[in-house]
C-alpha cells in the first residue's frame, strides 16, 4: 500500500470515502479488474472470519488442554441475565472467545493482523452485523478495508509482531484496526477514525508477549476480550467527538519505540512476565515431558 501515514490516509480521504483510498492505494492498477479481484477477496476473508464464529465448538478442547470452552460458557451466561453491559458489547466478548479458541484448535481463521489477534476484528464486525441487520454486505467489506489500511500503516511504521514488539504490536494493532473500522461504519469522519486508531492504540502502549509454554493460548485469549472492549470504547469516544491528543502517527511511532525497549523476555520468547510465574513453568514442563 502506498499510504505510509494516517495523516496521508486522511487527507486522501478528502477526494473520497476511505475505504476507496486505501483500496486505491493498495492497486498496482486502478481497473475494474483488479477492484473486483480486490473485493472478493476481502468477501472471501469476511466470510472465513463469519465460519470461524459460527463453526465453533464448545466441547473441543486445543492440544494442550490450556483453551477451550471458554466461549460456550461465556455464551450460556448470557441467557441467565446476571452479565452486564449491553447485547452488542457481550456478543462481541463471546464472539472474541470464540473466535481465539478456534485459533488455539488448529481451526481456520483470518490473521487480523496475527493468528494471536485473531478474534479482535471478527468479534467486533460480526456482532456488529447482527445488531444492525440492515448493513449491507458491501459495507461490512468496507469496513475491512478500513481495518487492513490502519493495520498496514501501523505494520510499516512499528510492527504487528510479538516478537519483534511485544503484544501491543498484536492486540494493540488488532484492537486499533478494530476501533477505526466501527468509526467508519457509526458515518464517522476519516479524522475520528484516525483518533479512534489512536486511542485505542495508546491504552495498550506497553503491552507484554508472554506466551505461557510458547502456545498462543495463556493469555492471548483473554486479551483479544480487551482488545475488543478497547476497541468499541475508543470508537465511541472518536465518535463523541474525542480527539487523541497525541496524533496517529506519533503514537505508531512511540509503539515502534516502546516496542525496540522492551526486554527480549516479554516479546514471544515464554521466558518472561506470566510465562515465568510458578505455575506458568509449571505448565511449560508438562508440556515438555
Amino acid at each position: 500500500m502506498e499510504l505510509r501515514s494516517v495523516a496521508a490516509l486522511i487527507e486522501a480521504s478528502r477526494k473520497m470515502p476511505i475505504w476507496e483510498a486505501i483500496l486505491c492505494s493498495d492497486l498496482e492498477e486502478d481497473t475494474p479488474e483488479q477492484r473486483a479481484a480486490s473485493l472478493e477477496k476481502m468477501q472471501m476473508l469476511w466470510q472465513v472470519m463469519q465460519d470461524s464464529a459460527a463453526g465453533y465448538d464448545g466441547s473441543q478442547r486445543s492440544l494442550s488442554g490450556l483453551s477451550g470452552g471458554d466461549g460456550e460458557k461465556y455464551t450460556q451466561m448470557l441467557s441467565s441475565g446476571k452479565m452486564m453491559c449491553g447485547t452488542y458489547l457481550n456478543d462481541a466478548i463471546a464472539t472474541a472467545l470464540k473466535v481465539s479458541e478456534c485459533n488455539a484448535c488448529m481451526k481456520r481463521i483470518v490473521a487480523a493482523p496475527t493468528a494471536g489477534s485473531c478474534g479482535v476484528i471478527p468479534a467486533v464486525l460480526i456482532p456488529y452485523r447482527k445488531e444492525y441487520p440492515d448493513t449491507p454486505e458491501e459495507e461490512m467489506l468496507h469496513a475491512l478495508y478500513v481495518t487492513g489500511g490502519f493495520g498496514n500503516i501501523i505494520a510499516e511504521r512499528a510492527s504487528v509482531s510479538g516478537a519483534e514488539a511485544g503484544c501491543q504490536a498484536e492486540i494493540g494493532a488488532a484492537s486499533a484496526m478494530a476501533a477505526a473500522a466501527l468509526v467508519y461504519l457509526r458515518g464517522g469522519s476519516p479524522e475520528a477514525c484516525g483518533n479512534a486508531c489512536a486511542m485505542a492504540l495508546k491504552n495498550l502502549l506497553g503491552l507484554v508477549c508472554d506466551p505461557v509454554a510458547g502456545l498462543v493460548e495463556v493469555p492471548c485469549v483473554k486479551r483479544n476480550v480487551v482488545g475488543v472492549v478497547n476497541a468499541i470504547s475508543c470508537a465511541n469516544m472518536a465518535l463523541a467527538g474525542i480527539v487523541s491528543r497525541i496524533p496517529p502517527d506519533e503514537v505508531i511511532d512511540a509503539m515502534a519505540e516502546v516496542g525496540s525497549s522492551i526486554s527480549v523476555d516479554l516479546r514471544e520468547t515464554a521466558r518472561g512476565g506470566l510465562a515465568a510465574t510458578p505455575t506458568g513453568k509449571r505448565i511449560a514442563a508438562e508440556r515438555a515431558e
